[in-house]
């Protein structure tokens, strides 16, 4: 959430501590379980994400990436919020629609 605040959405390893964090966990964990491991830990970021990012756009359709946006919209979201929505595909993981959304087909 930091990190998606500190950006304004945009996904920008240089800034952050996410090499840090990854090498960090990395390190804590058996060799054979470091691969899958990390590649896990990633796809949460990336669910993480994209919940940051559809909240922000649910609130906001004419934001942009990069552009500042109202923060207290993802700090507003708690852990739980996006862990439910978080479910297991075929090959990686996927965030079903938030009930809040409007979507239209």
């Amino acid at each position: 959430m930091r990190h998606f605040i500190q950006e304004n959405g945009v996904a920008n390893g240089d800034t952050t501590k996410r090499t840090e964090v990854f090498t960090r966990y990395q390190l804590s964990v058996d060799k054979p379980d470091r691969l899958s491991g990390t590649w896990t830990l990633g796809q949460y970021e990336r669910m993480y994400t994209k919940a940051f990012y559809n909240a922000v756009k649910e609130a906001d359709p004419g934001w942009q990436l990069g552009q500042p946006f109202d923060t207290s919209i993802v700090r507003s979201m708690t852990r739980e919020d996006v862990e439910k929505r978080i479910v297991k595909g075929n090959s990686e993981l996927s965030l079903k629609p938030d009930p809040s959304l409007d979507i239209k087909v």
